[in-house]
């Protein structure tokens, strides 16, 4: 009892590692094009749909529900929903229950593979999996605390100071942000609720001490961008989703194509706010500091990403005209539209999912375990109508196809050997056996459209 509870906890974790992989990987492989149509911002939404489904079967159910287009990539990537009829739009490549350990590994597009647990993989795997989550979260936690320590001997700085009075402009009127200028840093970053100062909790942003006033004042806007855009709660969100599922490789990628996307966007961001002649600073500033250590592994920290791709899209960024109010009378406005309405498309299309999938192998497994095989329940489904007196001793099935409704509940139609049609239907209580419902005798030839062929 207590191996078959673990196993449930189990397939429910694995099915939604991989289905949430599954959409990075989609994500990665659209990426070359997503970096020519939509703006950083627009990719990090898109990100966000899979980072969201990470952590719990009710988010990714949530998201599930917005099924607007016809086919979606959820519909895609789900052989089977969960049998829990609570998250019956959850993708079940693992089964939630299992039959003498006998399972079928589902994969995309109906295809499965035939398995056989054995009682100690359930613990192994268990252990495994939950070591690599508690290994992980003590390495980020030490990376971070280290940093921060590091950080925390700059010499913290006054906002009426000489120093940041020049900058005084920037300061959030409605956060809590102090700055620290360091010495010896790898990289300049934004820490979130890094130092406590009267039992208040402070945003820290740590520069460099080596940086010239010009890069300071840019860099020190930079940093505050992050917080504006809600980066700190967005990198933590993607680093927990990353700890829990550390052993897909598909969202390691991810974890590092979203990193790169929050610089960008806050680069866009940043870029907008400055003059021409301050933006080609701001790439200039950036060419110098690409070689600096990316802070991938500090959850709440953000340090350079990937330079190249940042110089190459700072340099070619041009301002944008589009206003608020009356935005459609802005000419960019509708060479932007095609963008937007490509990204909802998208966004569409990365959630809404089906509801209610079964697999015909699972239920073939099902009945091979109750019956002893699909012409063995013919058989025993024969009888048990001409017992009934639905239909003579001499009168037998010549063929069958079968539709399955859920997973509780499948219809049988029968071509009888007299020449009439019949439906035999079928049910299923919780984890029980299947039980007989009822007959219904067909007025012809029926509509066969959605059942499959089934006996002989």
């Amino acid at each position: 009892m207590l191996n078959q509870l673990l196993w449930l906890l189990l397939s429910g974790y694995l099915n939604l590692g991989l289905a949430v992989g599954l959409a990075c990987g989609a994500l990665l492989l659209l990426r070359p094009l997503l970096k020519r149509v939509l703006s950083p911002r627009q990719r990090l939404l898109l990100w966000m749909t899979a980072w969201f489904s990470a952590y719990t079967l009710q988010g990714y159910q949530l998201l599930s529900y917005l099924h607007v287009l016809p086919v979606t990539f959820r519909d895609l990537i789900t052989p089977r929903t969960m049998e829990n009829l609570s998250f019956d739009r959850v993708p079940a490549y693992f089964p939630d229950c299992q039959w003498d350990q006998q399972i079928n590994l589902a994969l995309p597009g109906g295809f499965y593979v035939p398995l056989s647990l054995e009682p100690w993989m359930a613990p192994l795997a268990g252990a495994v999996l939950l070591g690599g989550v508690v290994l992980l979260t003590l390495y980020f936690s030490r990376r971070s605390e280290g940093i921060k320590a590091q950080a925390s001997q700059g010499r913290l700085l006054d906002w009426d100071g000489p120093e940041l009075k020049p900058f005084y402009g920037l300061k959030p009127a409605d956060d809590y942000v102090l700055v620290r200028l360091c010495r010896g840093l790898p990289t300049s970053f934004v820490y979130q609720k890094a130092e406590k100062f009267d039992g208040i909790k402070y945003n820290m942003i740590y520069l460099q001490e080596e940086l010239p006033p010009e890069r300071m004042a840019l860099v020190l806007r930079h940093e505050l961008n992050h917080l504006k855009r809600n980066h700190t709660w967005m990198k933590g969100i993607i680093t927990c989703g990353l700890v829990l599922h550390w052993w897909n490789p598909l969202i390691w990628l991810a974890y590092k194509y979203t990193c790169l996307d929050l610089e960008m966007d806050c680069d866009r961001f940043t870029l907008e706010q400055l003059s021409p002649q301050n933006c080609r600073e701001y790439a200039r500033t950036l060419v110098e500091l690409g070689a600096g250590k990316q802070i991938w592994d500090a959850p709440l920290a953000f340090g350079e990403s990937d330079g190249a791709a940042r110089v190459k899209a700072a340099v070619t960024w041009k301002k944008q005209t589009v206003y608020v109010q009356e935005a459609w009378k802005q000419k960019n406005f509708w060479l932007r539209l095609p963008s937007f309405l490509l990204f909802l498309l998208l966004l569409l299309f990365f959630v809404g999912g089906p509801s209610n999938v079964v697999l015909p192998a699972d239920l073939d497994l099902q009945i091979t375990e109750q019956f002893g095989g699909r012409e063995a329940f013919v058989r025993q489904d024969q009888q048990l109508r001409q017992a009934e007196g639905q239909f003579p001793q001499d009168v037998t099935i010549q063929q069958g196809w079968r539709q399955i409704d859920s997973n509780f509940f499948f219809r049988m139609v029968y071509q009888l050997s007299d020449g009439r049609w019949g439906e035999s239907n079928w049910f299923a209580y919780r984890d029980g056996p299947w039980e007989p419902m009822g007959w219904d005798w067909l007025s012809g030839p029926p509509d066969l459209a959605g059942y499959t062929a089934y006996y002989p």
